[in-house]
């Protein structure tokens, strides 16, 4: 079964902020429920990366991986495999576009 959800928000902090946040992966818990472990090679998202996670639920923690697929920051957006527990693979395409007032919408595909 393919479950199709697409969320989105919009802010108006500016789409160069969010985007700093978003693809730092040391920050990654900032905008994730779950706490950064390490990321290799280290640095702000690129392709080829794999960023490893600890997410907390039912009284523990479970291991999150990214494997970040491609990355396009003069259109600001990202692709990636977030790998989670039980053999759950989610393929996520993340947008941010600047709003008409100079705010910033994000969306995940």
């Amino acid at each position: 079964m393919v479950v199709n959800v697409c969320p989105a928000a919009v802010t108006s902090a500016p789409p160069e902020k969010i985007w700093s946040v978003l693809t730092a992966a040391d920050r990654i818990g900032e905008w994730q429920d779950a706490r950064f472990m390490s990321a290799e090679p280290p640095g702000p998202m690129k392709a080829g990366q794999v960023i490893k996670l600890a997410a907390r639920g039912f009284g523990r923690e479970w291991p999150v991986r990214i494997d970040v697929r491609d990355v396009d920051q003069h259109h600001r957006w990202v692709d990636m495999v977030v790998h989670l527990p039980f053999g759950v693979d989610n393929l996520e395409h993340v947008t941010v576009t600047e709003t008409k007032d100079g705010g910033t919408l994000v969306r995940l595909n």
